[in-house]
C-alpha cells in the first residue's frame, strides 16, 4: 500500500525526538536556522510518524520549543500509516542527505555577498580567496583557523585534549 502524507496539527509538547536521530548541526548552523524561523516562520514543516516521533525536522522543532509554549500547535506531515522501522530510518536519512549543491556562478552574479554570508555561507564555500579580497572588505571577514586530529582511542583523545587546553588552545571533543 502506498504511503500518503497529510498535513495535520500537533502541539509541541506531543512531539517526541527520535532517540537515534543521526543528524547533527553546528552551533552556527543552529543560529542561522533560528534566524530563518524567526523571520519566515515554519515554512518547511517537520514530518512525524503516526505515534508523533519526529522523522525529520528535529532542529526546527527544538527551536520552536525554545520560542513557544508547549501548547503551541504547528503543522506537521504525517504518513497514512505507521512507518516500519526500516521506512522510518530511510526517510530520516534521505530527508537530510538528499540535498543539492549551489551554482556558485549564479550566487556570485545574482546575489549580494553580504547577504549570502548573513544567510550562513562561508567565504570558502563561495570560492572566495581571502588573500585577494580588497582592503575595504577585510573588516567584514571573520577568519578562523582550525585543525582536526584523528586519534585511535577515547583515552588518546582525552589525553591530547588535556595537553592542548593546558597550552591555552580552545578545543572541543568530537566523536564521529
Amino acid at each position: 500500500m502506498a504511503i500518503v502524507f497529510n498535513t495535520e496539527k500537533r502541539k509541541l509538547k506531543d512531539l517526541k525526538e527520535y532517540e537515534f536521530n543521526p543528524r547533527l548541526i553546528t552551533k552556527a548552523q543552529y543560529i542561522q536556522l533560528k534566524k530563518s524561523i524567526k523571520k519566515f516562520g515554519l515554512a518547511e514543516i517537520p514530518c512525524v510518524n503516526k505515534d508523533n516521533i519526529i522523522i525529520a525536522g528535529h532542529q526546527r522543532i527544538k527551536i520552536l520549543k525554545e520560542l513557544h509554549p508547549p501548547e503551541y500547535e504547528i503543522d506537521v506531515r504525517v504518513p497514512s500509516r505507521l512507518l516500519t522501522e526500516e521506512e522510518f530510518q530511510e526517510y530520516n536519512i534521505r530527508s537530510n542527505k538528499n540535498t543539492g549543491e549551489f551554482d556558485t556562478d549564479i550566487l556570485a552574479n545574482e546575489f549580494d555577498l553580504d547577504n549570502l554570508i548573513d544567510y550562513g555561507f562561508k567565504h570558502i564555500e563561495l570560492g572566495i580567496n581571502i588573500d585577494k579580497i580588497p582592503d575595504d572588505l577585510s573588516d567584514k571577514l571573520e577568519i578562523q583557523f582550525k585543525i582536526e586530529v584523528e586519534v585511535e582511542s577515547e583515552r588518546e583523545q582525552e589525553q591530547l585534549y588535556n595537553e592542548l587546553t593546558k597550552k591555552g588552545y580552545k578545543c572541543r571533543i568530537l566523536t564521529l
